[in-house]
């Protein structure tokens, strides 16, 4: 495996772990704002229930974009594997 090889793997590598977390990322992110503002307006101030929201948003996210991650981690796996085998 030659250099170039590894630092496109590491490239892909990188791009995959952002693409891979990005769903759940956005979820919890967007999840927080809208309590937070529900919060806000309501003028309820405990952290609990932004917690709760966020960890049921996020793991609904994560059991729904597990086959399409774990699809894009496997073909990647397989690619690195090909390359180090040449």
């Amino acid at each position: 495996m030659d250099y170039d090889n590894i630092v496109r793997l590491t490239s892909q590598a990188m791009l995959l772990c952002l693409m891979v977390s990005l769903p759940a990322v956005l979820v919890a992110a967007l999840v927080g704002l809208l309590v937070s503002f529900v919060q806000a307006i309501t003028s309820l101030q405990d952290q609990a229930i932004s917690q709760g929201a966020k960890l049921i948003a996020v793991v609904i996210t994560l059991v729904v974009a597990a086959p399409w991650g774990a699809s894009m981690v496997l073909g990647f796996a397989q690619q690195a594997v090909q390359a180090a085998l040449q």
